[in-house]
């Protein structure tokens, strides 16, 4: 009975965090008043900041401290990220090209990425508890190969039915790849393998997987590149992927096999940048 009620009290609290992070704290999109509020954002930094001090130090299960830990980060990183936007124009980087969209991106990765990693430095969290290791290299390799292989098939006949010409995407490859590569890895961290570990303690591998696969969906519940009926076919198809890549972390042990899987998939979304910005458009008659 006991086992049961903190199940459902972990779910409750990642739930709940998770909502006031990636959705109500999302900079992406404009929703709700939250998402332009960078007080909030900065609140929640400060309430995770007490409650990671408090339960490091307590005498409750570890895993406690630990989900706290993956909070704290992922709202600094949250934080930081929405801040990183406003270096795009100083730096130069504009979203009207690719390249300006992927170098945005890599820089949005690198402050997120960057700011996870020197937060566990400072309070001594092992990468290994992030997945930021090998795992289970062969099986790792084998199916986030294997996925991203997939998916840039669909995204080649994909492209050809959107008249995308073979000469832009081998002259923009390069930052297809920063793009979609950027992307995964800072999305699989920020979003997945923060809280894969001390969830699968505190609630099972199962709940655990569906719990992050249904908050990664969410997350992009406002992207702005979509219409609305377009929007709830995309979460539709995320819900599927993110428990796939949820599963891909799990049984591997790292983070690799999810992010070259996930790359993969972001190829399909990348097509319609390219066909927005650099393919031309038929004049009207």
């Amino acid at each position: 009975m006991a086992d049961g009620i903190v199940r459902i009290l972990a779910g409750v609290v990642y739930l709940g965090g998770s909502a006031a992070i990636f959705i109500f704290g999302s900079s992406y999109y404009q929703l709700f008043r939250t998402n332009r509020s960078t007080l909030f954002r900065g609140a929640l930094v400060l309430a995770f900041s007490v409650a990671t001090w408090l339960l490091m130090r307590s005498t409750l299960d570890p895993a406690w401290g630990a989900l706290s830990f993956a909070f704290l980060a992922a709202a600094i990183a949250n934080l930081l990220g929405a801040g990183a936007a406003s270096l795009q124009r100083p730096l130069g980087i504009k979203d009207t090209t690719l390249k300006g969209m992927a170098l945005g991106k890599g820089l949005e990765a690198i402050v997120v990425v960057g700011s996870i990693l020197a937060l566990a430095g400072a309070l001594r969290v092992p990468l290994g508890s992030l997945t930021l290791q090998t795992g289970r290299l062969g099986l790792g390799l084998a199916i986030g190969l294997g996925g991203f292989a997939l998916f840039a098939l669909l995204a080649a006949g994909q492209a050809r039915s959107m008249k995308i010409p073979s000469a832009t995407v081998l002259r923009l490859l390069p930052w297809i790849l920063v793009f979609v590569f950027a992307n995964a890895f800072m999305e699989e961290l920020w979003l997945r393998a923060l809280f894969l570990g001390p969830l699968v303690s505190l609630i099972g591998p199962i709940a655990a997987i569906v719990l992050t696969g249904a908050v990664f969906a969410l997350a992009h519940i406002g992207v702005s590149y979509m219409s609305g009926q377009e929007r709830l076919r995309f979460l539709a198809i995320l819900l599927p992927l993110g428990l796939a890549w949820g599963a891909c972390i799990y049984f591997t042990g790292s983070v690799l096999a999810s992010t070259l899987f996930h790359a993969g998939a972001d190829l399909i979304i990348v097509n319609g940048f390219i066909a927005d910005l650099h393919v031309e458009k038929p004049a009207e008659a």
